[in-house]
């Protein structure tokens, strides 16, 4: 593995690193399985003329799957949605700064919707709460690919900040006009 400022590997600890990209595997993998059950949806009801049970469920579910997932892999490699054009327009010297505000906002608007979603999986889980369905499927695993999705973009958030501070120091700590 490759060191320094040319490593192409994401920031932050290999174990978080590693965790991310099975979660993006799992994320490319829910959606293979939302496609493979439209698809048979739509097979079987254009030639049996019979709908799958509970499909729109499951879809749903591995909607938040795979869209949840891969949020810690998209920050560690910020490839997030970023005004690239204003940030490249700064001088060099600002976009640590830059980078520090964003990782810091984020993590503080995470932590809510973090909570929340762990919240939603324990009440799911206590209750033992299921969808009305013909399988009765539960509702736990969607809530728990929720919250396990939040919780490591909690932590790569909280990795990113620490190291944008110590990006910023490293330049000083004279601020942006340095």
């Amino acid at each position: 593995m490759k060191t320094g400022s040319n490593s192409s590997a994401a920031p932050g600890p290999r174990v978080l690193r590693m965790l991310e990209k099975v979660l993006l595997v799992l994320a490319a993998v829910s959606i293979l399985a939302i496609c493979a059950i439209i698809f048979s949806g739509v097979v079987t009801r254009a030639v049996f003329n019979w709908s799958m049970p509970d499909a729109e469920i499951l879809v749903r579910d591995l909607m938040i799957t795979s869209i949840i997932l891969p949020l810690a892999y998209v920050a560690a490699e910020r490839a997030h949605i970023a005004v690239d054009v204003f940030v490249n327009m700064m001088p060099k010297a600002v976009r640590p700064w830059s980078d520090l505000l964003g990782s810091t906002i984020g993590l503080l608007v995470l932590l809510p919707i973090a909570y929340g979603g762990w919240k939603g999986f324990h009440t799911a889980w206590s209750d033992e709460n299921y969808y009305y369905g013909e399988f009765d499927l539960p509702e736990w695993p969607g809530k728990l690919a929720f919250a396990l999705g939040y919780a490591v973009f909690l932590l790569r958030l909280l990795s990113l900040v620490i190291i944008d501070i110590k990006a910023v120091f490293q330049r000083g700590v004279s601020g942006p006009a340095s």
